[in-house]
């Protein structure tokens, strides 16, 4: 493939609720060579969770002098451009990225996300499953470290490659990647939100998320009597059938999340 594609990977501080960007690892390819290469530990805002580090083995120690997400970010947008992105699995990618751009206020790369999930099931249907180790494993790839952003970043490409030589005609530009895939991804669509309406009560939290304005809640469930809260809201967002909104408590400094379902009043100030 002549075309120039960022190919990336990113591993993340928690394995479930909202993302948090840990590692970002890419490199841009061309004429089937990698010309560039980007690879960052962020420090992330919450702590890691002992399953994320079982995961791919990132420390605490390992990110104390790491920058924070929205000086990577800024960063990677700048070295990206606008090339065609590529990753496996590119939701779960465009949902970290898109996270963190909207907490950062930042534009992300306005490209597409080629996913080779969606291109190794539609064109190496015989693995036996479509993992991205598996896959290199099938394809009889050298053996190497998997679960870190910038070498799976290098074994997606080789599967990209892959796939590729098993289309008819071989791909001449990224547009036809992206139709073989389906439904196109991108950062922008991936962006956190809340899909349906907001009831009257939470339609503030949408102006102090984006002008980073101090509010208080009225919070509390069934089991006990409301209380208020003084948060930063931060974004709001959905994840399965609830809404959630993520915010950076006042009083001790933490990001939280919480339930909107559970949010009696928004208290602005004068």
């Amino acid at each position: 493939m002549e075309f120039p594609l960022v190919i990336l990977d990113t591993e993340t501080a928690t394995l479930s609720g909202a993302p948090h960007l840990l590692e970002l690892g890419a490199v841009l390819v061309q004429d089937g060579e990698v010309v560039d290469r980007f690879e960052a530990f962020v420090r992330p805002e919450v702590p890691i969770a002992p399953e994320a580090t079982e995961f791919h083995g990132i420390d605490e120690a390992m990110v104390r002098d790491a920058e924070p997400a929205a000086v990577v970010l800024e960063r990677f947008r700048d070295w990206a451009g606008d090339r065609p992105l590529v990753a496996h699995n590119a939701d779960f990618d465009a949902r970290v990225l898109a996270f963190e751009y909207a907490r950062a206020r930042l534009a992300p790369p306005p490209g597409w996300l080629i996913d080779t999930l969606k291109l190794s099931r539609r064109l190496i249907p015989e693995s036996p499953d479509h993992k991205l180790a598996t896959l290199c494993e099938h394809l009889g790839l050298e053996e190497g470290l998997h679960h870190r952003a910038l070498a799976d970043a290098v074994w997606c490409w080789k599967v990209l490659e892959a796939c590729a030589l098993r289309m008819q005609p071989p791909p001449a530009s990224a547009v036809q990647l992206v139709q073989a895939c389906g439904q196109p991804v991108t950062l922008i669509l991936a962006a956190p939100r809340v899909r349906g309406l907001l009831k009257p009560r939470h339609r503030s939290l949408e102006h102090a998320c984006r002008e980073r304005e101090p509010v208080t809640l009225i919070y509390g469930d069934e089991t006990a009597s409301p209380v208020p809260l003084s948060v930063l809201p931060r974004v709001l967002y959905d994840q399965g059938d609830r809404s959630y909104l993520e915010a950076e408590c006042l009083r001790s400094g933490t990001i939280k999340t919480y339930r909107l379902d559970r949010v009696h009043q928004v208290r602005t100030s004068p």
